[in-house]
């Protein structure tokens, strides 16, 4: 998985505000073979903004990537570098692909069941396909949530099934997926934790994903939090290496309105 961020846990477990918009930045870097002979280095910055109530979140985030890799590579299905056959090097940057995500807290919970939460994703191929940031295909997932509160723990299960677009150059398998992990709270700021990742392979000619992540939240104040984490991967579907740092903003709607002029001139120009 590329990039992490407090959308790839679920809301429960981070204690998301709810009838509030949460604005999501920062910046992930992983550089990993993906099979290869040489790595290939991948930044990546998004721009999510997240809504929730009490029975239901949605979300929606804009990145900006860039590519270095000495191969012909296309980013495949989350984020993963795909080799493309032939001679050359890579060294593109630019909008990569839309995501939206919708989830509905399908059941509350007891003391003895979990929290179950239901997913579904959407990628836009909004990335320039020619020069490889994206499939230039639309991609889906459908997946549930299970999260369990034990004093201060919050532990989570996640499987889901994804459905890609076959690319000119590449045939891309659907697949199952899965994580398990842990979300700890330390403190009333401060929360950290890990959680495993796996994925089957996405195309016959490469691994399925194994990756560790360890993450660590802090809340700066009632409105900022900080989060910070590093993955490790452990096959050639995940990158060898990979870190990020992320600020969230929790703001209402009219002080969203205020906001998002000075986000369209910094990011867009105008």
């Amino acid at each position: 998985m590329m990039f992490i961020s407090m959308a790839s846990l679920p809301s429960h477990a981070i204690d998301l505000p709810s009838r509030h918009v949460v604005i999501t930045s920062g910046m992930d870097f992983s550089t990993g073979k993906y099979g290869a002979d040489e790595s290939t280095d991948i930044l990546y910055i998004p721009l999510t903004f997240k809504y929730g109530t009490d029975q239901w979140t949605s979300g929606l985030t804009i990145p900006w990537l860039s590519i270095e890799s000495p191969g012909e590579v296309i980013i495949g299905p989350d984020g993963q570098p795909l080799p493309i056959p032939g001679e050359g090097s890579t060294s593109e940057s630019g909008l990569g692909d839309i995501t939206a995500s919708f989830t509905w807290f399908a059941y509350p919970g007891t003391e003895t069941l979990p929290i179950v939460d239901v997913t579904g994703r959407i990628k836009l191929p909004t990335a320039d396909e020619d020069k490889g940031l994206g499939t230039g295909e639309i991609d889906w997932a459908l997946e549930s949530d299970l999260v369990k509160g034990i004093d201060n723990h919050s532990l989570f299960f996640t499987v889901g099934y994804k459905i890609f677009g076959d690319t000119d150059e590449v045939k891309i398998n659907n697949v199952f997926y899965g994580s398990i992990g842990d979300s700890y709270r330390y403190s009333k700021n401060m929360s950290f934790g890990a959680f495993y990742d796996v994925r089957e392979a996405t195309t016959d000619f490469t691994e399925g994903m194994s990756e560790l992540t360890g993450f660590l939240s802090y809340r700066l104040n009632p409105k900022w939090r900080l989060m910070s984490y590093l993955v490790k991967g452990f096959s050639d579907g995940s990158p060898d290496f990979g870190a990020g740092l992320l600020v969230s903003r929790d703001t209402g709607f009219d002080e969203l309105g205020r906001i998002l002029p000075s986000i369209r001139g910094d990011i867009f120009g105008f």
